[in-house]
């Protein structure tokens, strides 16, 4: 036999409590202690609101920023333009030595004129959305809330921590209202009604609790253009918007909305015509380059005349660099 090393109990003492019994024991003082406290506070709808303000925040810090950099673009692109232009005057050069052979001034190639920037246009969007929220609000807020710009003829609503997107567009021209036989498959209702001034709608109800809640449109006639608008639910949440059909066909023939049809419908025409008349949007601003200067010659009376002083026999250089004879 061996003998048990020392310290080494021969067996288990006789109070020992097994493992299972005192994890029981334990558990069971833990939860009397946390008994009386209170439960704890539910942080998942804080969160998804606090985020999403976040990212409404990002994107208008991203927009700001663009609209800053094409102004500060535009402005230096202006100012570098008009330097390049007085900067770039031709200048006669000195008089080559008289040759045997025949010599020609070939014109070096106009400088390219850079147009600026269209930070003008950038400008015209933002106050035109800020304009268009404040019309939207005026329609919607009882029923959505506040309206705010969200990106090209796109906005968002917020109401008791909901966001829902609206859709405000104005089509100079356009064409028919969407036929009730032609809509697709998520479509639940459409139905033909009037404006306050008596001009004919189509509303459309579609989606429900598998597209993340009901959308409600409207599309009419208005100022010989097309407009749609447009309420999406809050999918995050899945809240459709607490708008009626009525409600949304009210909402379409206020006054404020009206007038900002008018305004959109008025300023999308002009710059139609504008870009019509002016395709490239810079032809009419660009300055001509200056009339390239032969450089004086110092031939012998024997010689040959210079092509530089015979009119028909230089290039004339066209303003893209190519050439024309």
């Amino acid at each position: 036999m061996h003998d048990t090393p020392p310290g080494r109990p021969h067996g288990p003492e006789p109070d020992a409590v097994p493992d299972d019994a005192l994890v029981g024991e334990l558990r069971e003082l833990m939860e009397r202690a946390a008994a009386g406290l209170a439960p704890l506070p539910d942080l998942t709808q804080e969160a998804v609101r606090l985020g999403r303000l976040r990212r409404i925040r990002a994107r208008l810090a991203v927009v700001g920023a663009v609209v800053g950099v094409l102004a500060v673009g535009g402005i230096g692109s202006a100012a570098l333009g008009g330097l390049g232009s007085a900067a770039s005057q031709p200048v006669s050069p000195a008089a080559a030595p008289p040759t045997a052979s025949r010599t020609s001034a070939v014109p070096s190639p106009a400088p390219s004129v850079t147009a600026p920037m269209p930070a003008a246009s950038a400008s015209e969007d933002a106050v035109r959305g800020a304009r268009t929220a404040e019309a939207l609000t005026r329609a919607l807020g009882d029923l959505i809330g506040t309206v705010t710009p969200n990106g090209a003829d796109h906005f968002a609503g917020r109401l008791k921590g909901h966001i829902f997107p609206v859709t405000f567009q104005v089509m100079p021209g356009g064409g028919g209202l969407a036929e009730c036989s032609d809509l697709p498959e998520t479509a639940t209702t459409c139905s033909t009604a009037s404006l306050p001034d008596g001009s004919e709608a189509r509303v459309i109800v579609s989606g429900g609790a598998l597209w993340g809640g009901r959308s409600f449109s409207v599309s009419y006639r208005y100022a010989e253009s097309t407009v749609n608008l447009t309420v999406t639910p809050d999918t995050d949440a899945k809240v459709s918007p607490p708008v009626t059909v009525d409600q949304l066909v009210a909402a379409a023939g206020a006054k404020a909305l009206l007038a900002e049809v008018r305004d959109q419908a008025k300023e999308r025409a002009l710059d139609a015509a504008e870009a019509e008349a002016d395709p490239l949007g810079e032809a009419s601003d660009a300055p001509s380059p200056p009339a390239a200067t032969a450089p004086a010659t110092t031939e012998p009376p024997t010689a040959e005349p210079s092509l530089a002083s015979d009119p028909s026999g230089t290039d004339s250089t066209s303003e893209t660099g190519g050439s024309s004879r």
